[in-house]
C-alpha cells in the first residue's frame, strides 16, 4: 500500500452476480471455506457467502498484487477475528469483512485496528424497541428526540458504527453495545465510553456512507495513521462477471 490510508472495496450482488460468477469465485475459495458455504440452506446465503469470501480475496490482491486471490490462507483469533496467516507480505495486511443482504464490503489495512460492519436498512425497524434493549442511553435519548424516518437513519448509523468499533478492537459481541456511545453530527462523528472501558476516544475515527439506497455501511479506524479511510470505494467485479 502507498501510504497508511485504509482501502474499501464494496460489491453489491446484483451488479456482480452475472452467469458463471458464483462458480468462478467459489473456485477461489479454499476447501474449508467451501464446506461452509455448501452448508447453507439457502441458495441465496450460500452465494452471498461465495461472493463475500472471494470479494476478500481479491481485494487482498488488489492490495498485494504478487499474491493470487486462491493463495490466501487465514486463521482466528482469541474472540473468532480472522486474519491473513499466510503468505508473508512485505507489509503486514489486515482486514475486516462484513456482507448483509445484497451488498459485501471490506476493508485492507496495514493496521490491525480496523473494521468495517455494513447492514441491510429496514424502515420495518422499531428503532426505539432495539435500542433500549442493546444502546447507551445517551443514543437512546437522541433517537427519541427525533422524528420517525430520522430516528430510523440514526439507528443504522449507530448500528454500523458500534458493530465496525467491536470489529476493529477484535471483540466479536464480547463487549456490550451499552459500554460505549456514538455521537453523530455533519461535523464529526465520535466514540465515548464508559468509565471501565480501557480505551482512548481521540484514537478513533469513523466514517459512514452508503453503497446503495438500502445499505449502510461504517469504518472504524484505531489506527492513529496519518491516512484516513478511502473516500472513494472501490468496486471489485467477480471473475467471470465481464
Amino acid at each position: 500500500m502507498a501510504d497508511d490510508r485504509i482501502e474499501l472495496f464494496v460489491g453489491l450482488i446484483e451488479t456482480i452476480d452475472a452467469p458463471g460468477a458464483a462458480d468462478a469465485c467459489r473456485r477461489l475459495l479454499s476447501v474449508d471455506e467451501r464446506v461452509r458455504a455448501d452448508r447453507f440452506v439457502f441458495e441465496r446465503h450460500r452465494r452471498q457467502y461465495i461472493f463475500a469470501h472471494a470479494m476478500l480475496r481479491l481485494a487482498l490482491s488488489r492490495v498485494a498484487p504478487n499474491v493470487a486471490p486462491s493463495d490466501w490462507s487465514f486463521g482466528a483469533g482469541r474472540y473468532g477475528r480472522p486474519f491473513v496467516a499466510a503468505p508473508a507480505t512485505s507489509i503486514a495486511l489486515h482486514f475486516s469483512l462484513s456482507h448483509a443482504d445484497g451488498c459485501v464490503a471490506c476493508v485492507v489495512s496495514g493496521h490491525e485496528a480496523v473494521g468495517v460492519d455494513v447492514e441491510t436498512v429496514s424502515r420495518r425497524v422499531a428503532p426505539l424497541s432495539t435500542a433500549n434493549r442493546f444502546f447507551a442511553p445517551e443514543e437512546v435519548e437522541t433517537l427519541r428526540s427525533l422524528p420517525e424516518p430520522a430516528a430510523i437513519e440514526r439507528f443504522f448509523d449507530y448500528w454500523t458504527l458500534k458493530e465496525a468499533y467491536l470489529k476493529a478492537r477484535g471483540f466479536g459481541l464480547n463487549l456490550p453495545l451499552d459500554a460505549f456511545a456514538m455521537q453523530v453530527s455533519r461535523e464529526a462523528i465520535e466514540i465515548s465510553f464508559k468509565p471501565d472501558i480501557a480505551d482512548d476516544p481521540s484514537g478513533w475515527r469513523f466514517s459512514l456512507c452508503s453503497p446503495s439506497p438500502s445499505h449502510r455501511l461504517a469504518i472504524a479506524d484505531g489506527s492513529r495513521a496519518d491516512g484516513g479511510p478511502s473516500h472513494q470505494p472501490q468496486r471489485l467485479a467477480a471473475p467471470g462477471s465481464g
